[in-house]
């Protein structure tokens, strides 16, 4: 099972969940069984292209999404060619890389550098939007708006809430992105949300800490509900490699062990952020 087939049915998921339709009515729409749609949403099959135009159309799906939907799920390729709709305001590709995110079932988070969007606060990540060359000021509104809505996986009870283990470098919280104010905020906000959130566990990686395999990159390791496979995305400045390789997968998930047993544990680097939130107050109060 590839990556993409996963990707299209996270998304097929949300579009028919947006629209309102059970899996009930998507199977009188294709003339076949409820538990075809639960293949189709869950990757275990991919749909085919005029099956999927004919769930779109029901879904109400059109334009821009609804071709980069097609294009994505006929393309075999996980790096696909440029499209002339990564300019959206809120691209495909950003949309089901938030897809994914609703569809795992757990998720390990590194960064050395940055706080992961579903733990953004709105003046943390509006800095971000706003630094953006791509974001023109008028979009960055609905981005924002599409940011902050991703929080609610891990507070859903439609169905079990991801379990989120974020490890972030000691950087993360010394940039001060969007300012000392925007930093102690979300300093904050991170703090609450370790001590509240039983399903999340956020570890800081201290400077000093020596080598690892993730030097300079951004990982995020997915689990799925079975068949379906695990999934990895490595992300740089500039570029972007999924991987859901068994052999890649497991090496991954080691070394993502090793970088876990270098951070500190839970209250500890609970506490961490606590003094360093202070040191900002007391640098710039």
């Amino acid at each position: 099972m590839k990556p993409e087939h996963v990707q299209v049915a996270a998304t097929l998921r949300r579009m028919r969940e947006e629209a309102r339709v059970t899996r009930d009515e998507a199977a009188l729409v294709l003339g076949c069984t409820r538990s075809k749609i639960g293949d189709l949403e869950t990757g275990r099959s991919k749909p085919k292209p005029v099956e999927l135009e004919r769930l779109l159309d029901h879904y109400g799906i059109s334009g821009p999404e609804r071709d980069e939907m097609i294009e994505f799920a006929r393309s075999s390729r996980v790096r696909r060619r440029p499209s002339p709709y990564t300019t959206a305001v809120i691209p495909a590709t950003v949309r089901r890389a938030v897809d994914l995110e609703a569809q795992a079932i757990s998720t390990v988070f590194f960064s050395p550098e940055l706080i992961p969007g579903l733990l953004q606060t709105p003046n943390y990540a509006k800095a971000l939007l706003e630094w953006s060359w791509e974001n023109q000021p008028e979009d960055v509104a609905k981005r924002l708006e599409q940011r902050m809505e991703r929080f609610a996986v891990l507070t859903r009870s439609h169905r079990p809430p991801l379990r989120y283990w974020c490890i972030l470098g000691e950087a993360a919280l010394r940039t001060k992105i969007g300012g000392p104010k925007s930093m102690q905020e979300q300093i904050e906000h991170l703090v609450r949300l370790n001590r509240t959130l039983g399903n999340l566990v956020i570890q800081i990686l201290p400077l000093g800490s020596g080598p690892h395999a993730f030097l300079g990159v951004t990982v995020t390791m997915h689990r799925f509900p079975a068949p379906a496979p695990d999934m990895m995305i490595l992300e740089g400045y500039g570029w972007e490699a999924v991987r859901d390789e068994p052999t890649q997968l497991a090496q991954a998930a080691h070394h993502l062990d090793l970088v876990r047993a270098k951070a500190l544990g839970l209250e500890d680097s609970t506490e961490f952020m606590e003094r360093v939130r202070y040191e900002i107050i007391e640098m710039d109060p």
